[in-house]
This record gives structure tokens, sequence and C-alpha cells, in this order.
């Protein structure tokens, strides 16, 4: 009986096999509003993913019956879930000597723009606090010193290390925030009390393959690819180093912000749209709760239409509406023209370039790198808008990382203590030297925490302003003329004393101006009236003008 049962199981000889279903792909579909774009969905067939209701849209796994019908619906717009990455880094063979011996130079971030010259300046600040899962931002005014006090950046990329047990935890972190499924821990204290603190939140598919189940992967952070703890600590690494010229100190450009960390890159530094647009989605859904101030954005996905009809854009856009200063990587696809990467072709935001420190270099001097994305964008606007030296900038990044292992020719001697208030990492980890225009977005954001916590006030247009008007121009000296053109090194290069303290700046440079004057972002993306920048080609002679 049981060898007939199994016999008949078998398919008959010639029999025909039923076809296979097609596999859903994944989309992005936009309508009047999320909830209609929802019906949409559904009515077609099929399979609501995410609400994305700062786009307008949802995102949907599509049968290509369930596109078909989609297609033909002029009440909905539709967009292929389409990769999105870290930027990628720059990594070349080693030179002269070898590209691990530092020779007594380490560009930490803190020493490539010089702001670890501002740490020592102390500045009135209201800190606020962590308390009840939440950053508040009032309180009694404190002479703190400027390293990002009271100011929250969040950063959306391939997540953060994880960290050890601590006893009665089930890792370094303390706690759940119950309103939004963040773990959060309070760290550092400042000398007249309050804390700093720090969140985590991951918008991957779980699985075991991101380690993000079970006990340990739902109550832990963690980073396979390595790219997301190099930003992080490129913006807030605590642990103090000598940093040559008789100054020591923290490493960090703003050694202590709060941070917000949303995970949405994969162990391959890969990620879809929706899981990114869901975590931007998820930092304005929170930015009164964590006072949020700076966005920090080191990836990119190619280019394909003009800035205003990508989703990802949109969200970009609607996070810089709300207020927020977002701070965007221009991309490593340089030295050609044309190659700014989205989301750094928004033309709101800060994009930033990178340079190469003339530490590095047979001339001597800072020169523009060659892998730095550079202008017009795509719709003729000007970018980058500035740029800071981001070539082999010093930052840990777990040793089991594919970043580690892919690139072991950049890594350095020194261990790396780690230093976040978060106990010990449950990893080894090492201090890698990296080169990009993510490592460049990371130290003008740490930068951004230290304008807010001097000036409080300032809006993220008047941040954008200032930042680029104290910017300075690489000039040829032999001719005095600009060495690089605007669609190269755009504002030029970051002046971290002047963007904060503006204390010898003209005083047009330090005026509260207006970035994007002339441009109405609310109208831009709530109409089909947009944009075009006013870059042209000339030929003869051929050029940007």
């Amino acid at each position: 009986m049981i060898v007939l049962l199994a016999a008949a199981l078998l398919p008959l000889a010639g029999a025909t096999q039923p076809p296979q279903q097609p596999q859903p792909a994944r989309y992005i579909v936009q309508s009047a509003s999320a909830g209609a774009a929802a019906a949409a969905v559904q009515s077609a067939g099929g399979a609501v993913v995410r609400q994305l209701d700062i786009i307008n849209g949802v995102s949907a796994d599509l049968t290509p019956a369930a596109l078909a019908r989609l297609e033909a619906d002029p009440r909905v717009t539709l967009h292929l879930s389409r990769v999105v990455r870290a930027a990628e880094l720059e990594v070349r063979s080693p030179g002269s000597g070898s590209e691990n011996d530092t020779g007594e130079y380490l560009l930490y971030p803190a020493t490539a723009t010089d702001a670890a010259l501002l740490h020592s300046t102390a500045v009135s600040t209201t800190a606020g606090s962590c308390t009840n899962w939440q950053v508040t931002s009032g309180g009694t005014a404190e002479s703190l010193p400027l390293m990002g006090w009271g100011v929250t950046v969040a950063v959306i990329d391939s997540g953060f290390m994880r960290f050890q047990n601590r006893q009665g935890s089930q890792s370094g972190w303390n706690d759940h925030d119950p309103a939004t499924g963040a773990l959060f821990v309070e760290g550092d204290a400042r000398p007249g009390g309050g804390k700093r603190c720090i969140l985590y939140r991951d918008f991957l598919e779980r699985s075991p393959a991101n380690e993000n189940v079970g006990q340990q992967g739902q109550f832990n952070s963690t980073d396979q690819n390595g790219h997301g703890t190099h930003v992080i600590s490129t913006i807030a690494d605590n642990r103090r180093a000598w940093l040559g010229s008789n100054l020591s100190g923290p490493v960090g450009v703003a050694p202590k912000v709060n941070l917000v960390i949303a995970r949405a890159l994969n162990s391959q530094g890969a990620g879809r749209y929706d899981d990114v647009i869901a975590a931007i989605q998820w930092v304005l859904d929170n930015q009164a709760r964590y006072n949020i101030r700076v966005l920090n954005l080191s990836i990119y996905a190619p280019v394909t239409g003009p800035y205003w009809s990508d989703p990802l854009n949109q969200a970009v856009m609607e996070a810089w509406r709300r207020g927020l200063v977002v701070v965007v990587a221009a991309g490593n696809d340089g030295p050609d023209a044309g190659t700014i990467t989205a989301p750094g072709n928004v033309p709101y935001v800060i994009t930033v370039g990178a340079m190469r420190s003339g530490r590095y270099n047979a001339s001597g001097e800072d020169e523009l790198a060659d892998y730095s994305s550079r202008g017009p964008t795509e719709s003729a606007f000007v970018k980058p808008d500035v740029l800071v030296p981001s070539t082999r900038t010093i930052a840990p990044v777990p040793d089991s990382s594919i970043v580690a292992m892919e690139i072991p020719q950049a890594r350095i001697h020194e261990r790396a203590d780690v230093d976040f208030a978060l106990g010990r990492p449950d990893r080894r980890h090492t201090y890698y030297q990296l080169s990009g225009t993510s490592m460049g977005a990371a130290q003008v954001s740490g930068i951004v925490a230290l304008m807010l916590q001097a000036n409080p006030g300032l809006t993220n247009e008047q941040v954008k302003y200032r930042l680029m008007a104290t910017a300075r121009p690489a000039v040829d000296e032999a001719t005095g003329k600009p060495a690089y053109s605007i669609w190269e090194q755009g504002a030029g290069l970051v002046d971290a004393r002047q963007a904060v303290l503006c204390d010898s700046a003209p005083a047009e440079a330090c005026a509260l101006g207006i970035a994007n004057e002339g441009m109405d972002i609310t109208r831009d993306l709530a109409t089909n009236e947009h944009y075009w920048g006013f870059t042209g080609w000339v030929e003869p002679p051929g050029e940007f003008r």
C-alpha cells in the first residue's frame, strides 16, 4: 500500500507540468494619496507591502497581471522599487610605501576639516536630555564644548555595530521605545546633568540572513556591511586619540550628538527604494520626539530622470520641506561631468564632494579627488555644493563585515577601541582608512551639528547658505583663477570654524541668507511646476556656463 501511494505521486510519462507562476516584483505605486494608491493596488490584485504617506504612495508586490491593470489606470504612477546602495568606496592599490602606512598622519574625521580645533570652544547650549524614550530640547542653558551637544543626527545606512549584553539587558541597548519600536540607550552624561542618547531601528526584512531575528537579532544593532559603522563613527566617534600638532581629543567630528540610526541597507550595502523611503518616513514621524535636526544620506542610486520624478528624491525633498538639514553624498562616479547621483541631484539639499589631502598627493597640495562626482545635474543645477577632505578617512569597521573582508588594504595597524557609551562591541573592530563622498557627507553632517549647537535657531536654508558662503574655493596660485569649476567644487572647501562661529568671515557670509531663494519646495512637490537650473553648454568653446 505504501509503495502504491508513493508511485501514485510520481508524474506520469508525458504528463503536462503545471506552468510556473511568475514571481511578483516590488513596485512603488503613487496616487492622490497613500490610501488611494493602496486601494488601486488591491483592486488590481496586488499586495500592499508598506504605506508611504510622505510620497502619497505604497510599495506593493505585483504580478504581471496586476502590473498590467495598474499600468492601464490613469490615476496612478508606477516606479520599480530600484536598488539604492551605500556610496561606493574608492579603493586604490598601494602607492609609494604602503596605503597602510599613515606616516604619522592620521586623517581622523575631526582633523580633516579642523573640527577638532573647535571642540575646546564652549558655547551657551540648551542641550535638553533623554527621558521617557524622548529627546527633550528645553532646559537651562549650560556652557558646553562644541561637540554637538543637544543636536540629533539621523543616519540611514547599513546599520551599526553590535554590542555585548549588559547585565539585566538583552543587549548593550537599555530599552525598547514602546511607541516607535526603536532600541534606545542613554550615553554620556553632561557636567550639569542630562545625557546624550542613541537610537536604532531596523527596516530590513526580518530574516536570519539579515541577522535581525530572535532575541539577539531583535534587541541588538548590527552592521553586516561595515559602511554604516564607518559613517556613524566619522560623525560621532567619542574615542580620544592623538590628533597631531600637540592636540588630543575625540576623533569624531561631533562626538556628543544624539544619534538616530535607521538600518535600510543589507550585508552587500544595498536596499530597496521602499526600505529607504520607509526609513525617511519614520525619521520624519519621530522628528519632534527625538529632536532630529540633521539627516545624513551617504547613499546613491543612478539618475533616471529629472530630480522631481524620482520617489526617493521626493521623500528627501519632503524631509527638507519639514525642516531637516539633509546632507547627501555626491557620488563616486567622477571625474566625468554630469555624474552626480540620486538623491544628491536634489537641488535643495547639501550635496558633498571630495578633496584629497595634500599629504597624499605628489604636489603636496589639496586636490579634487578624481572619484568625486561632478555636475551639472540632469536638471542643469550646479552640484556639488561643497567639498571636504574625504580620502583615507579613518574610522572603525567590524572585522567580520563585508567591507573589512573585501578591502583588506584599507586596514591600518591601529586597533579600534570604540567609544559610544554602549558597552563593548561583541565583535572585533579595526580602524580602516576609507575614501569616498560618503565620508565627506558624514563629516559635513557633523559640522552642521556643531553649527546647530552654537546657533540652534538656524533653519536648514540658513545652514546651507552659511556653509556655502563661508567655504573657500580652491584657487590656482599661479593664475589667481579658480582651480576647479563650480560644477567640480561648488562653493569650495568647507571652513568649519567660520561656518560654526563666523568670527572672521565677511558679514554677508554670516547673514541669515536663504540658500534656495526663489524656489518653492512645497509647490515643487505638490504640482507639476518644477525648476530647471541655469547651466548651459556653450559650443564653441565647448564648456558649461
